[in-house]
């Protein structure tokens, strides 16, 4: 289902960061938990925070980011993200029926 979700950051009132080299650190204040994210994955909630979007959307995003198709090995580490993200409570899917 993971693949036909429209995902969105839920609000991002809620985050605070500090970004170091080549780590952002997100503070959810309503949990009181941080995440440390490397440059890929802020990219990514980058994107979501812009605008709702699906698994496939978010690799169209990257590839017009990257200037260049996503492998495999990418396409997969994108789908980890998102899951990550919404086990976190970084995002939610528009449609809640969609979670895996």
């Amino acid at each position: 289902m993971i693949e036909t979700a429209v995902f969105k950051v839920m609000d991002t009132a809620c985050f605070l960061w500090h970004h170091m080299d080549d780590a952002h650190i997100i503070y959810d204040v309503r949990s009181g938990h941080s995440q440390a994210l490397n440059d890929f994955a802020y990219e990514i909630f980058e994107i979501l925070a812009d605008k709702p979007c699906s698994l496939a959307g978010l690799t169209v995003e990257l590839e017009k980011i990257l200037e260049q198709p996503l492998g495999d090995e990418l396409k997969s580490q994108v789908k980890k993200t998102i899951i990550d993200f919404d086990k976190m409570g970084l995002i939610e899917p528009k449609n809640p029926e969609h979670r895996e």
